[in-house]
Formats: C-alpha cells, sequence, structure tokens
C-alpha cells in the first residue's frame, strides 16, 4: 500500500540521510520525494511517497524518534484497481 508522508525536519545535512535510512531499514520503498528549501523556521519539509505491505505505524513511529524530525503527517493514498 503507497502512503504520503510529511515531515517537518531540522536543516542539518545528516537529517535527511537518518530518515530516508529509518524507511529503507523498515522495508519501505521510496517512490517519490519532495523536497522544500528551509524557510525562516530552519526547517526542510518533505513530501514523501513509500510503498509497502508493512504496516505503515512502523515507520511513523521511528520517524517521530528522531531528533531531526520536528513533525510528521501521514496521508494514506487509495489503490487504483487493476
Amino acid at each position: 500500500m503507497k502512503h504520503q508522508l510529511t515531515l517537518a525536519v531540522k536543516k542539518h545535512s545528516i537529517a535527511i540521510e537518518r530518515f530516508l535510512r529509518v524507511a529503507r531499514h523498515r522495508g519501505f520503498a521510496l517512490t517519490n520525494l519532495e523536497l522544500e528549501g528551509a524557510t525562516n523556521d530552519n526547517l526542510f519539509h518533505v513530501k514523501m511517497t513509500v510503498d509497502s505491505d508493512r504496516p505503515i505505524y512502523l515507520l511513523t513511529t521511528q520517524l517521530s524518534k528522531l531528533v531531526e524530525v520536528k513533525d510528521v503527517q501521514l496521508h494514506t493514498l487509495k489503490q487504483q484497481a487493476i
């Protein structure tokens, strides 16, 4: 199932690497990534789409534990019938 996540991440180069590594280690394939530069709040705003048969809470709970991640929002995408 595909899920779209919106993250607010501290503006550190290592932060992006860390949340991508968490997604990979939890068994989620990254299918789309949009990164908006930091504004006056010193955060990157990231929209990412992941795909996996695993429950999404396995990823969202781990992402929210990262020090660099300030906010995680989940948007479940509907699957199209084949």
